[in-house]
């Protein structure tokens, strides 16, 4: 198994079936695809659109490795690193996830992995491990997620399960 499906495994397992959240931004969401960007990519497939409380896997899949994997530069990056980052390129999108990451490694938060961030990426992992690498990207999360919830209070019904997620991730990645 490669690390793309190790990581959707938990991605999977995370984000679960479809629900449509009133106080969810995103709106109506289906494996943790929301609709209006599964709207975009059935465009760009020129494919007729349809709710997304019908989405396949296999579209899931590609939309992860097209639009969060690639895209957030994960398979550039080593294991358990990469889960780590595509696991908040899905939940923040990738400019926030790459903000995450850069800030853990101690370079500018431009939010975008370029070469100055893989290479401060892998003289981080040489000095100490991709695992503790990992979990410092994923603390980066938790003071996100609280300023989320003081910006809009409608948020607050999330914060639990915003926070168990990281735990269950780094939980996932030891």
């Amino acid at each position: 198994m490669n690390n793309l499906n190790r990581a959707l495994d938990f991605v999977f397992e995370s984000e679960g079936g479809y629900c449509n959240d009133k106080n969810d931004h995103g709106g109506a969401t289906n494996l943790g695809i929301i609709q209006r960007e599964y709207d975009a990519w059935r465009k760009e497939r020129d494919l007729p659109l349809r709710s997304v409380r019908y989405i396949e896997k296999d579209e899931a899949i590609k939309i992860y490795t097209d639009e969060y994997w690639l895209a957030g530069k994960c398979d550039k990056m080593p294991w358990p690193v990469s889960m780590v980052h595509l696991d908040a390129c899905i939940n923040s999108g990738v400019h926030q996830a790459s903000k995450f990451l850069q800030r853990a490694i101690g370079v500018a938060a431009d939010g975008i992995v370029g070469p100055n961030t893989l290479g401060a990426l892998e003289g981080c992992c040489k000095a100490s491990s991709a695992l503790v690498v990992a979990n410092r990207v994923a603390d980066q999360r938790v003071p996100f997620y609280h300023m989320l919830v003081e910006k809009d209070p409608t948020q607050e019904d999330f914060i639990d399960g915003w926070l168990n997620r990281v735990n269950n991730l780094k939980q996932a990645i030891v």
